[in-house]
């Protein structure tokens, strides 16, 4: 993987682009060679014809439902339950040709898509599972893209975070508002981590921290998690350098006694080695 677009993206305002340009340039990290213009068109595309068959329609509620019918009835897009954590789930030109995806990947073709006919929407960093705010005078809800557009009120966001989590996490009026730019691209790339974790490629695991490190703020859990991967992978003097870095950010971290055995060990075998 390479990421000089994602590199540039740190350095500038990640609010300016479309939410999926960001997505795009996620996946041209992963792909050097994606023709990203193919895939903005066929996001015109859908808009377009999306266009045709809603654009007499009035009302927030009608307008979502008829977005929904769109891309998850006629064009087919699907929540991937059969095989969550495939990588392709998170890298968004995979969406676009195979039709599936996870909830954060899906809300973002429909926020895109909805952005060209001008619908009032925002991508909702909602605790375990990403959702859609429609939001304008005379309407306020929810739409669950990875559920086939199902429109949600705030009351049933709740009563769902109530069934999931109980009383281990409690309701937040925040969970409930917009998400930054920053927030949902750091929530894609974690996915993206989580799926190559679970497929034990680790070489991918630590470029994709690497570039969670570019936006995650001070980035210290990400630095642990790099060190603790490279440990592994037996790069032993770039796992001492994170891990002394983590430490140095988190000084009374309470795991910091067991990080320190680990840098003696780390120091042990690089000696060992020399």
């Amino acid at each position: 993987m390479q990421a000089s677009d994602l590199i540039e993206l740190s350095m500038s305002n990640p609010e300016t682009l479309p939410i999926e340009e960001i997505a795009l340039l996620v996946a041209k990290a992963h792909d050097p060679n994606l023709c990203l213009q193919s895939y903005r068109n066929r996001l015109d595309d859908y808009a377009h014809d999306a266009r045709q068959r809603i654009g007499g329609v009035v009302g927030g509620p009608a307008l979502a439902r008829g977005l929904s019918h769109y891309l998850f009835e006629v064009e087919g897009f699907r929540g991937n339950r059969q095989d969550y954590y495939n990588p392709s789930n998170s890298l968004f030109n995979d969406v676009l040709d195979q039709r599936t995806g996870i909830p954060i990947t899906l809300s973002i073709l429909y926020i895109a898509v909805g952005r060209r006919l001008q619908l009032p929407l925002a991508g909702i960093g909602f605790p375990g599972h990403f959702l859609v705010r429609y939001h304008e005078a005379g309407a306020h809800f929810f739409i669950d893209p990875f559920n086939r557009g199902r429109l949600l009120t705030p009351e049933e966001c709740q009563k769902r975070l109530q069934e999931q989590y109980g009383k281990a996490l409690p309701y937040r009026p925040e969970y409930m508002e917009p998400s930054t730019h920053r927030e949902i691209l750091v929530r894609l790339l974690t996915n993206l981590k989580m799926a190559y974790m679970m497929r034990k490629e680790f070489e991918n695991v630590i470029t994709v921290l690497s570039q969670i490190l570019l936006f995650a703020g001070d980035g210290a859990e990400e630095l642990k998690e790099r060190g603790l991967v490279y440990y592994h992978m037996e790069c032993f003097n770039a796992a001492k350098q994170d891990l002394e870095n983590y430490l140095a950010r988190k000084p009374s971290s309470p795991d910091r006694e067991l990080i320190r055995t680990f840098l003696h060990d780390l120091s042990t075998k690089i000696a060992q080695l020399q």
